[in-house]
């Protein structure tokens, strides 16, 4: 299972979903303001509402063909452990991450380093999404969507998920209160396991972290696709919130799933 950048360059995808997917990159967009350059989709960073929104459309254009933004699942994201069901598009309740049954919604989480996870249950036709920040991350929400599928008649051994771009132990630097949290919330064999010294340093391994609670969830490892890209490594291609200091846009990952007729006809970009 891989991952790949669309011909647009606008998103990465794994071939191991088989529903429209992405987890957009910062190129093919129409924000002008040089950190937010070029596919800004976070509101209130420095860009006109109408910007974002026309680099929403853009994106989706290119995940999804002609999607309105009325499909849309958003909501203010707080790191957070919280997961909202969407029978609908729409601006939702504070929280980070989606779940439904639904045909032609989007689930949609925003993201500048933390972790997109993008979960299908093919088999009863089943999607979520969550943004994992750190704190997200060792709260168990990578698990929680995983019951939140369960919950509504999924099967744990379908369970398909994809690990977009996020910031790599390589660079993701933390200090002794994020160990001591993180030992506090999960064990000290968990923290351990995900938070290494390097020359006086400590780095963190977020993604390591979700992929260890998704297995603890039941989720085979061979049924994970994860993107390998270090965001603050490849600041040409993605935004960074630690590589660049707060000065960044944001980028998205998205879901959908598509009515059956409309799926036979549905490629890879």
């Amino acid at each position: 299972m891989s991952f790949f950048f669309s011909s647009d360059r606008r998103f990465t995808y794994s071939d191991s979903l088989p529903y429209p997917h992405g987890f957009s990159t910062r190129e093919g967009g129409v924000s002008a303001i040089p950190h937010l350059a070029s596919l800004n989709l976070g509101y209130g960073r420095g860009d006109e509402k109408e910007t974002v929104e026309e680099n929403y459309r853009r994106f989706f254009h290119s995940v999804f063909g002609k999607a309105a933004l009325s499909r849309r699942a958003i909501s203010d994201q707080i790191h957070s452990d919280i997961l909202h069901y969407a029978p609908t598009g729409g601006k939702y309740p504070e929280g980070d991450g989606f779940y439904t049954d639904r045909e032609d919604v989007i689930l949609t989480v925003r993201m500048a380093d933390c972790v997109p996870i993008l979960f299908a249950e093919p088999k009863n036709r089943l999607i979520a999404a969550v943004h994992a920040g750190w704190r997200g991350t060792v709260k168990g929400i990578a698990a929680k969507a995983v019951d939140a599928i369960l919950s509504m008649g999924g099967k744990k051994e379908e369970i398909l998920v994809a690990v977009g771009q996020a910031i790599g132990s390589c660079c993701y630097e933390v200090g002794e209160d994020f160990m001591k949290t993180v030992a506090d919330l999960r064990g000290t064999a968990f923290a351990g396991a995900h938070i290494q010294a390097r020359e006086g340093r400590l780095y963190a391994d977020v993604v390591g972290m979700n992929l260890a609670i998704l297995s603890e969830a039941g989720v085979r490892e061979d049924r994970i696709a994860l993107s390998g890209y270090c965001t603050a490594c490849d600041t040409g291609s993605f935004f960074s919130h630690r590589a660049s200091g707060g000065q960044r846009g944001t980028m998205a990952a998205a879901i959908m799933l598509p009515s059956e007729k409309k799926q036979a006809f549905i490629t890879k970009p």
